[in-house]
């Protein structure tokens, strides 16, 4: 059981790794480097943009909420039933926050991939079949910038549960209750 949680936890920081690095790195990063290296051409730009972005909000995502997701269960399985002993370190105030800092995180992340990534691909290709009309181009930045929000809320929320997890990781056992502690006070 101890291997288990070992290795379920391991792969929780790895997809959160993955997740929250690939929203710096392509959101951030490789997006800047694109409009700046394609700005005489937008089209081949948005095109780069779209395809990257539709494999890392699906394929890449989906797939780091799913070992998150699973190892979660397994570790309440094991707290529950499991004869190890393994009891989970609650080192913030209110004890399920990593819990509801996933299941936002998660919630956002299915609408970006589900809902508005498929919203600003028909808006994308409305706007390049008419590239003169101002409303279209005009709705797009509003898609865009919602999207960069929820990002953004997603990256700090990541953020968050790096430190949950490093707090837990870093946490001392508690050596107060052992037999030799308190035989020598007295």
């Amino acid at each position: 059981m101890k291997r288990l949680v070992f290795i379920s936890n391991w792969f929780y920081l790895f997809s959160l790794c993955l997740w929250v690095g690939g929203m710096f790195l392509l959101g951030i990063l490789v997006e800047i480097m694109v409009r700046i290296n394609l700005k005489e051409q937008p089209q081949v730009a948005s095109t780069i943009m779209n395809k990257v972005m539709d494999v890392f909000n699906v394929q890449i995502i989906y797939t780091c909420i799913t070992f998150m997701i699973l190892a979660e269960v397994i570790k309440f399985l094991v707290a529950r039933y499991g004869s190890s002993g393994y009891e989970p370190q609650v080192v913030t105030k209110l004890k399920y926050t990593r819990e509801v800092c996933l299941a936002l995180m998660v919630v956002l992340a299915l609408y970006i991939g589900s809902v508005l990534r498929p919203e600003m691909h028909a808006m994308d290709q409305l706007k390049k079949a008419n590239p003169a009309d101002q409303k279209l181009k005009i709705q797009f930045d509003r898609y865009h910038s919602r999207l960069t929000w929820f990002y953004t809320v997603n990256m700090v929320l990541g953020l968050t549960l790096f430190y949950i997890n490093g707090k837990e990781m870093a946490r001392f056992p508690d050596r107060s209750n052992r037999p030799e502690a308190s035989g020598s006070e007295q």
